[in-house]
């Protein structure tokens, strides 16, 4: 399962200048094939749906920022996101989908999770894709 043991503390990109946008954590220097691999892993995360919207975690504007990086010998996928509410029952549930997206598919050997409220979500985040997937669903977004 994904290690999620930065959830419990919300973190504020504006403490360290060297913070990512979503202050989850400092992002190393990527070669071009962390890079690609990255994109091909924010690809396969569009399979992880929100279970409370039905829409996946990347068009939702819930994923801020991920990168590749060994950590203890593994190479480890580092993902900052955010959820719709800081009260979200489902971070588990989130967590294991990504963890089987990304570890099942040997995009990675581990996850690591890191939960952040900052900057807080908005639907102004969600993408158009996102959009258009929400009004078929009967949302007015």
């Amino acid at each position: 399962m994904a290690d999620t043991t930065n959830d419990s503390q919300p973190t504020d990109p504006y403490q360290d200048e060297n913070a990512s946008f979503a202050g989850g954590g400092v992002k190393p220097e990527q070669t071009e094939e962390q890079i690609a691999k990255a994109f091909d892993i924010t690809e396969y995360l569009r399979d992880v749906i929100d279970p409370e919207l039905g829409i996946n975690v990347v068009d939702l504007g819930l994923v801020y920022d991920l990168w590749l990086e060994d950590i203890d010998g593994k190479n480890t996928c580092v993902i900052n996101m955010t959820l719709t509410s800081p009260a979200c029952p489902l971070t588990d549930v989130i967590g294991e989908q990504i963890d089987d997206v990304v570890v099942g598919n040997k995009l990675a050997d581990a996850v690591q999770l890191n939960w952040v409220w900052m900057p807080p979500w908005g639907p102004n985040m969600i993408t158009e894709e996102g959009r258009e997937m929400l009004q078929a669903l009967g949302f007015a977004v």
